[in-house]
């Protein structure tokens, strides 16, 4: 009988999170035989394989450990969908955990959309604060035409993302084969293709009205904390271009989906753009030289605001802007305007 969910956790260096990641995925006995969570050990050095080898001696026919050479989460991501049997496909990262999750296994056995929406717990491991964020929008346990939905009407509250990211999306299996291997490896934010891939090609969806992804922000080290960013904006640039090319190669004819994708895409140049500035001028101006050559060149549509024309004047006089005049605002706004 086929699996409803596999689940995909990618393991390195996370000891100190993984018996709590591992633990929210056991649901009632009765239910065990419904899903596969495949642990890929990405060569990690510390005891976080041998941890997720417990739970694999407790739930052998539910827990899989699979151990390979480091090549990065996408590498594991990309090992996790080649062995996944279940019908539907979740990533889960191993410093994250799932709520909910014996009720969203249960709605997703009557399910058949070829994605499925679920709101997002964020948690600021630095301070104690939570938040949610909701997709309230979205009609909840109704099946929705993905290519005639006004996408634009449903946008998410948080800027910069969208449904189809990873901690708010689970994916009909057979989607992220089609593409296999989707993720590029040996590289941070690999995720982000998963911003525009689903959106392309996806026919239906369905969303589920309650928090099942908890995202835990603020952890050291972490590829979002901002001086780790910095330090891999190649990187980041990578994962754009890929983004702008699965674009550009899988054309969509649905109008509303595709003033969402360029939404997407516009959102995620500019704020590439804005992080390049953050470097020193001509290491700043030469990187966004030559990502701006491959946007023009793959993606004509761009439409990059006042940015892009600034930009496009004169790149010593935006990166100025950038660091001399915004502060200046900033300061102004905080302790003149708000007087």
């Amino acid at each position: 009988m086929e699996k409803v969910l596999t689940v995909v956790v990618p393991v390195y260096k996370v000891e100190k999170y993984i018996n709590k990641c591992l633990e929210s995925l056991i649901v009632p006995e009765e239910m065990m035989g419904q899903m596969e969570v495949i642990v890929v050990n990405d060569g990690t050095p510390d005891n976080s394989a041998v941890m997720a080898k417990e739970y694999e001696k407790r739930f052998p026919h539910v827990f899989r450990v699979i151990d390979k050479e480091n090549g990065g989460h996408g590498s594991a991501w990309n090992r996790g969908v080649q062995e996944a049997t279940g019908k539907y496909l979740r990533f889960l990262d191993s410093d994250d955990w799932l709520s909910n999750f014996t009720e969203f296994l249960l709605r997703l056995s009557t399910c058949n959309s070829d994605l499925v929406f679920t709101d997002v717990c964020i948690y600021h491991e630095d301070t104690g604060r939570s938040e949610v964020f909701t997709n309230a929008k979205l009609p909840p346990m109704k099946e929705c035409d993905a290519n005639t939905f006004d996408w634009k009407s449903a946008r998410p509250l948080y800027r910069g993302t969208n449904f189809t990211n990873f901690h708010a999306c689970t994916y009909k299996t057979s989607l992220l084969k089609e593409f296999h291997p989707l993720f590029l490896e040996k590289i941070f934010y690999d995720d982000e293709i998963l911003m525009v891939m689903p959106l392309c090609v996806a026919k239906t969806f369905t969303y589920f009205d309650f928090a099942l992804y908890n995202y835990l922000l603020g952890r050291v080290g972490q590829s979002v904390n901002n001086d780790v960013r910095i330090k891999n904006l190649g990187f980041l640039a990578k994962s754009e271009m890929s983004m702008i090319d699965f674009y550009s190669m899988h054309p969509v004819t649905s109008m509303t989906k595709d003033v969402e994708l360029r939404n997407i895409l516009d959102v995620r140049i500019n704020m590439l753009l804005v992080e390049l500035l953050r470097l020193p001028c001509k290491d700043s101006e030469r990187s966004m030289n030559g990502f701006m050559a491959f946007v023009d060149d793959r993606y004509p549509k761009y439409d990059g605001g006042m940015l892009d024309k600034v930009y496009r004047f004169s790149y010593p006089l935006c990166w100025f802007l950038y660091h001399y005049l915004r502060p200046l605002w900033a300061y102004f706004k905080l302790n003149v305007l708000k007087r």
